[in-house]
């Protein structure tokens, strides 16, 4: 039987919703209507397969400007189609687009428990270059604050070393110096988890919900050596900066400052903070998963050659 592939219409929509829903988590479902809107924005940048009438897959490109070598490609196909050739005649017909693009990478990005739901990625060439992680903590509940580390807290505080608001600290040349010395020490995946920001007085920094740790208070030389900082986004706030000066690093001194930036959101009335990061970084998700964040499965980036 051969497989026809065509642009994507509005008569497609209702069926394609239920295709494309079937193949990612629940977080980006979409609708006929949503989809109706896509299609009126980016004619031709959804294409559809068909055999003896029926849809059996669908492909979409984006060209992100965060990733200018990149065109982003999501593949799906239909259960009974995951086999039968449909994925690569998706690509093929989508290759004038790409080619026209100037763009020479390939990309896309699978959660990992629903890589069984699309076609094999490495067999159309794509190779696995990262994997990340989302989630967050859900702070909705006015009655159920986020977990405390108030024991934590007392035992810093014992070894000399005390939480206060960063806000204060805003232009302490102590607090730069920080900053300056370590943030390159945060783990990338770009374009999914960037670099840090080269200066930490970002527009969007909450600095009334920042947090510092400062060894030595009431000294002759009290030090800054830890720093958490959220920034606004879609999601109400995200975890911009979490850094603990590498000497001062198993402590708990990473958990005691999250802990209180969740406290701050959630005394605000912010429910929700988004703490995606990479997979490697056990440091991280050591401290995310201590104080009760939901982290979701792994998402898996994949890149291709056209």
């Amino acid at each position: 039987m051969s497989i026809t592939v065509r642009p994507a219409t509005p008569a497609d929509t209702h069926t394609l919703a239920l295709l494309l829903n079937s193949g990612q988590e629940p977080h980006f479902h979409t609708t006929a209507a949503h989809l109706n809107a896509t299609l009126a924005r980016t004619a031709g940048h959804r294409l559809i397969s068909e055999q003896d009438g029926q849809l059996t897959g669908s492909l979409s490109l984006s060209f992100p400007d965060f990733h200018p070598q990149h065109v982003w490609v999501n593949l799906c196909t239909h259960p009974d189609h995951r086999d039968h050739g449909t994925a690569r005649a998706l690509l093929d017909a989508a290759r004038p687009a790409i080619t026209a693009s100037g763009r020479t990478r390939l990309w896309t990005s699978v959660r990992a428990d629903y890589l069984g739901t699309g076609p094999d990625l490495e067999a159309l060439g794509f190779r696995e270059v990262h994997r990340t992680f989302g989630g967050g903590f859900r702070m909705t509940d006015a009655a159920h604050p986020p977990t405390p580390a108030d024991r934590l807290e007392a035992r810093l505080a014992q070894a000399g070393v005390q939480l206060r608001p960063a806000a204060p600290l805003r232009h302490d040349p102590r607090l730069a110096a920080l900053y300056a010395a370590h943030h390159a020490d945060k783990m990338t995946a770009e374009p999914t988890i960037p670099a840090a920001s080269p200066t930490h007085d970002d527009p969007d920094t909450l600095w009334d919900a920042g947090w510092v740790a400062v060894r030595g208070e009431g000294t002759v030389d009290p030090d800054v050596v830890g720093l958490a900082l959220p920034e606004r986004s879609r999601l109400d706030a995200w975890n911009a900066v979490l850094l603990v000066r590498p000497g001062e690093r198993r402590q708990g001194i990473g958990t005691a400052l999250q802990a209180r930036v969740c406290a701050s959101l959630h005394a605000q009335g912010l429910t929700f903070l988004n703490t995606a990061g990479v997979g490697r970084d056990h440091a991280y998700l050591g401290v995310l998963r201590r104080l009760g964040a939901d982290i979701e499965p792994a998402w898996l980036a994949f890149e291709a050659t056209p």
